[in-house]
């Protein structure tokens, strides 16, 4: 009389018989295993593992085959199961990327609060080519006093929007 495998053993077991029949399975071609071969390769019933069928259903979904029955539910609980994780996966991946857009928004706000007012690079080269032309190289308005002390100081205050 042969002695039965229990437990942790027969888990240990099943996954390696699982494996196997999917490697068999895989070189001919095909992606399901059914509960019998499952309960001959292991040397128990089919009676015995449908007492582990969850156990048995991620074992054959870990090696990406599928588990044949004849109603198709093994099928159905495959799909339904792929759903709950893809669920989980959007789930993670939108919490990640309200992580990025959070992210994204203090990099502006530090770029802004610590970024130099360009008006002060701009200003020379829009002086001197202001004078150079007698007007404002801006908007074209033009200066009374094209050579006058307060040229300088008028286009200064156009570059600050004071017309």
């Amino acid at each position: 009389m042969k002695k039965q495998i229990r437990g942790e053993a027969l888990d240990d077991v099943i996954k390696m018989s699982i494996k196997q029949l999917a490697k068999e399975a895989g070189k001919k071609g095909l992606s399901k295993i059914n509960l019998s071969q499952i309960a001959e390769s292991v040397g128990t019933s089919r009676t015995t593992l449908y007492k582990k069928k969850d156990f048995i259903g991620q074992c054959i979904a870990d090696v990406k085959f599928e588990r044949r029955l004849a109603n198709g539910s093994g099928e159905r609980e495959r799909l339904e199961h792929k759903v709950q994780l893809m669920q989980v996966n959007i789930e993670d991946l939108e919490r990640k990327l309200q992580a990025l857009r959070e992210h994204h928004t203090q990099i502006y706000r530090r770029l802004y609060a610590n970024s130099s007012d360009l008006s002060e690079l701009v200003k020379p080269i829009i002086v001197k080519e202001s004078v150079e032309a007698g007007a404002c190289s801006l908007c074209g308005h033009e200066f009374q006093d094209k050579n006058g002390p307060n040229v300088r100081k008028k286009v200064v205050e156009i570059t600050n929007h004071n017309h």
